[in-house]
């Protein structure tokens, strides 16, 4: 009785771990070609960042790109309130 528990529980760790494994390796995927296609015939480019310091450098882009949209849109709040609290 013993020996069935351990062994449904190596199976049950197994199962995870082929279920782990797959779904990493389904994340690391290129773009679909459908997806690069659809994309370049709108006139977006995908970035290349096939090495570590171009990754680095999109994400630095990435994130100054998104602080500078939020900054801007924080002093569009910003001078909607002022607008507001005038009589």
């Amino acid at each position: 009785m013993k020996v069935f528990g351990l062994v449904s529980l190596v199976v049950a760790l197994a199962i995870v771990a082929v279920l782990a494994k797959n779904q990493l390796a389904a994340t690391h995927q290129a773009v679909p070609l459908a997806a690069s296609q659809a994309a370049s015939s709108a006139g977006v480019a995908f970035p290349d960042a096939g090495r570590g310091d171009d990754a680095r450098r999109l994400q630095d882009q990435v994130r100054d790109d998104l602080n500078k949209a939020m900054q801007e849109r924080a002093s569009q709040v910003n001078q909607g309130l002022s607008e507001v609290d005038k009589p």
